[in-house]
This record gives structure tokens, sequence and C-alpha cells, in this order.
């Protein structure tokens, strides 16, 4: 075993610590102690790194799992422990929604004191463990990808801190980015895209296969690098309009009192996330198009692309024609679908060519 892979693994447990321990003291505290909240901007920053150690534990994680992960040899309570785990952290982002908290019209998700226990937890366990395990070389490019895609996501939340710090030091107040509130997702969503390749360890083998449509020579098989840069360039164009309208929408808020100005960054917004919403729908379709003929879809995988597809339009529809208070919570449930199909058949598509004629 590597000395780095070790030293990295442990300081990311030891952060762990640190943060489960501030966290449940705090809590404590505050049950046992009639606390009031009082607003003061270096207490807002102490606290507010000290969450951060959550996310940058998971990055030095992540750094440490770049060049190495847990070999096929590895043992077999190790294995069982992760499949829990991950069905933990899974479990957490669907039922969890049902009980989050409105922050700045934001969704935070907020699950039970004693659920974040039992996880943190079992995850400084799982890295104590993970040190402890034969390792291989991390070398396919899905696994790859999917640790750049965590980090990014670990990291947005800390930038949007940055900008607001800096906002508040050189202009006097604090930019409404709800890092806080996407910081609440992405620290579970990240763990769950990691450990999907120690959950299933035969996800390389699957690469090398075909799709039964996707036959030597036939219409799947030619136009499947076209439809990849297709989709790549209509998600780059999607993200681009999200960040645009983003920003085109906080300024707007910014500058309510000047009456021309608001409109004008309000409609540019406006605009901005209708180009996003149109080229995030054709990149489902086309994400969905190749998930089912071109890329390789033994029955794992059929029955999560279809069982995705059911729940994402199943909710959808049902956010128009539910009573008023379950509209929310099937809307949350379409957004965490929607997004898993997007972000996991993305990654595929990135990371998958089509195999040699001599895989066949």
């Amino acid at each position: 075993m590597k000395s780095s892979f070790k030293t990295t693994t442990l300081i990311a447990a030891i952060g762990m610590i640190v943060y489960t321990i501030y966290v449940f003291t705090r809590y404590v505290l505050n049950g046992y102690f009639d606390i009031h909240y009082v607003y003061d901007l270096a207490t807002t920053i102490r606290r507010r790194l000290i969450y951060d150690i959550l996310p940058i534990s998971l990055i030095i994680a992540g750094i440490g799992l770049w060049k190495y992960r847990p070999a096929k040899e590895a043992s077999k309570s190790f294995q069982v422990f992760t499949v829990y785990l991950f069905i933990a952290l899974v479990a957490t982002l669907l039922f969890s929604p049902f009980n989050t908290i409105q922050i700045a019209e934001m969704a935070y998700l907020c699950p039970s004191i004693y659920w974040q226990a039992i996880i943190l937890i079992a995850g400084i366990v799982w890295l104590f463990v993970l040190m402890r395990q034969p390792l291989e070389e991390a070398s396919t490019r899905s696994y790859r990808a999917t640790l750049i895609l965590a980090v990014f996501l670990l990291t947005i939340p800390m930038l949007l801190e940055a900008l607001s710090s800096i906002s508040c030091l050189l202009r006097g107040y604090v930019l409404s980015f709800g890092s806080s509130t996407i910081k609440s997702w992405v620290i579970w969503i990240a763990p769950i895209l990691v450990l999907t390749h120690f959950v299933f360890p035969k996800i390389k083998a699957v690469y090398n296969q075909r799709n039964s449509h996707c036959t030597l020579d036939s219409c799947d098989e030619r136009t499947f690098y076209r439809n990849r840069t297709i989709t790549l360039i209509v998600t780059g164009i999607a993200i681009a309009a999200l960040c645009l309208g983003s920003v085109g929408f906080i300024i707007g808020k910014r500058l309510y009192f000047r009456n021309m100005l608001y409109h004008t960054m309000g409609e540019i917004a406006f605009i901005c996330f209708c180009i996003a919403f149109l080229a995030l729908f054709i990149s489902w379709i086309m994400l969905s198009i190749m998930a089912f003929r071109q890329l390789p879809n033994p029955q794992g995988y059929k029955i999560y692309n279809i069982v995705c597809q059911v729940i994402t339009w199943g909710s959808f529809g049902a956010t128009f024609l539910a009573p008023d208070g379950m509209d929310e919570v099937f809307g949350t449930i379409f957004l965490i679908s929607f997004c898993a199909f997007f972000i996991t058949t993305a990654i595929r598509v990135i990371s998958y060519s089509l195999p040699k004629p001599l895989e066949l």
C-alpha cells in the first residue's frame, strides 16, 4: 500500500471525526442550554469554515483515490460494509427530501441528527478499513470522471462562499448564493457517485460490451460519436445559460431599486433560464437514446434506465396534479431522479468508447 494513499485517507478520516464531534457537541449544547442566536460576522465565518471540514475531508479522500482504489481481493466484510453504506446514502437522498427545510426559497436537505450520526460514524469507519485493503491502479476513465465530478460538486458551495465573503469585505453585503443549501445536497451526492464504482466492481467489464442495437456498421454505431459530441455541446450550453441566468438574477435582486436595470437583468435571467431548460430537455432526450440504444445495456442498466424514466416523468406529472403541500415533494423527487439519470448517463457517455471488433 502506498504511504501517500494511507496519509490522505487518514487526514480525511481525522477531518470527518473533527466535524462529527463539533456537530454533535453543538447539538447537545443547544438541547440543554438556552442559546439565543445573535448574528455576528466573525462567528458566522468561523461556523461556516468548520462546516466546510466535511466537504474538504471528502475532497482529500477523493484525491487519495485518484490513483488507487480497493482491489478485487478486498475483504468480504469491507465489500459488504461498502454496499450497506451505499444503500444508506441513497436512502438518505430518497427519503430526506420529505423533511427538507426551506431557506431562501431553496430546499435545504436536513436528515435526522441521529441518522447523520450513523452515516458519519460509518463513513469514518469505512475510511479506516479502506486503509487496510489491498489496492489496484485506478485507470478506468469512468472512475476518474466520477471522481472529478464529485470533487467539483463539493467545491462549488465553498467557491460560492468565498465569492460572498469577498463581496462582504469589499462592498459590505453578503451575496445570497445559497451555498449552505447546495452543500447540504452535494455532501450526500458526491460519496454516492464514487461508491458506485466500489459497489458495482464489474463496471469495467460492462464498458467492454456492446449494446445489442449497436452492432458493427449499424446506424447506431456510426452515429454514436456524433450524438455524444452534440449532447456534450448542448449540455455545456445549458450549464453556461444556468450560470448566466443565476448571475443575472442575483444582480437583478441587488439592483431592485433601479427600476430599468432591475427589469433588464430580470429579462436576461429569464431568457437564460429558458435556454437552459430547453438545452437540458434536448440533452435528456439524447442521453436517453444513447442509454437504450448505444451504451452497454445489461439487465441492471435496463432496469435502472426504465425506473429513472418512470419516476422522473411520473413525478413530473404528479407535481401538477398533486394537492397543495405534496407538489413540492413530487417536485423534489423529480429533481433527484432527473439529476441521477442525467449525471450517471453523462459519465457513461463521456467515458465509453465503442469496443474494437475483436472484442465482440
